[in-house]
């Protein structure tokens, strides 16, 4: 799946290497966010999990300068309904099949993100990064569990309340078919 993995990482070093002058402004800060998950995912022709669902997402980043920043996130993406199928490795004589249940997503994140100032105090923001997701049937055997990388990619505004408080709204999406829109509030210490 992350076929691009070391033009991802040649990437990442060249942005984190450049801009020397602005690197006095430097700073670390934590987020949280709140929002909406909407999913529709086939996973190995054996599962599909698809609802919309509360999500939160929490996390730390450090700004190299005003434009660029390196983040790690962990983010919730709520109970989703799923169908799965019996996995070729077990025996299913006792299941009726496909089964339908709950799934709970869950991902870690590491992702850039860069910014371009509309105002003295909005920005709007881009960023890549990979994310490294779970799924967990509810009630059944753990060997329909399933996990994997996949590229992520998203879009906001940020505005900026204080230097040390922002406020924005985001919106993200995994590629292995999770969207998630949200609010968040960013703490630049």
């Amino acid at each position: 799946m992350l076929a691009n993995r070391p033009s991802i990482i040649t990437c990442f070093l060249l942005l984190t290497t450049f801009s020397d002058a602005a690197m006095a402004q430097e700073s670390f800060y934590v987020f949280g966010v709140l929002g909406n998950t909407k999913s529709d995912s086939s996973i190995n022709f054996e599962s599909r999990v698809h609802d919309d669902s509360h999500s939160y997402k929490f996390g730390a980043g450090y700004a190299v300068n005003p434009n660029f920043s390196v983040e790690a996130a962990y983010q919730v993406f709520g109970s989703q309904n799923a169908e799965t199928n019996c996995p070729p490795d077990l025996a299913c004589v006792a299941l009726v099949l496909p089964l339908s249940t709950k799934a709970d997503l869950t991902a870690w994140s590491l992702s850039v993100t860069g910014s371009i100032p509309l105002t003295e105090r909005l920005d709007v923001f881009g960023k890549a990064g990979i994310a490294r997701w779970d799924i967990s049937f509810d009630g059944i055997s753990s060997a329909f569990d399933t996990s994997g990388e996949d590229l992520l990619y998203g879009a906001g505004l940020r505005w900026s309340k204080s230097d040390h408080w922002k406020l924005s709204l985001e919106y993200e999406n995994v590629k292995f078919g999770v969207d998630t829109t949200g609010i968040g509030l960013s703490y630049y210490f």
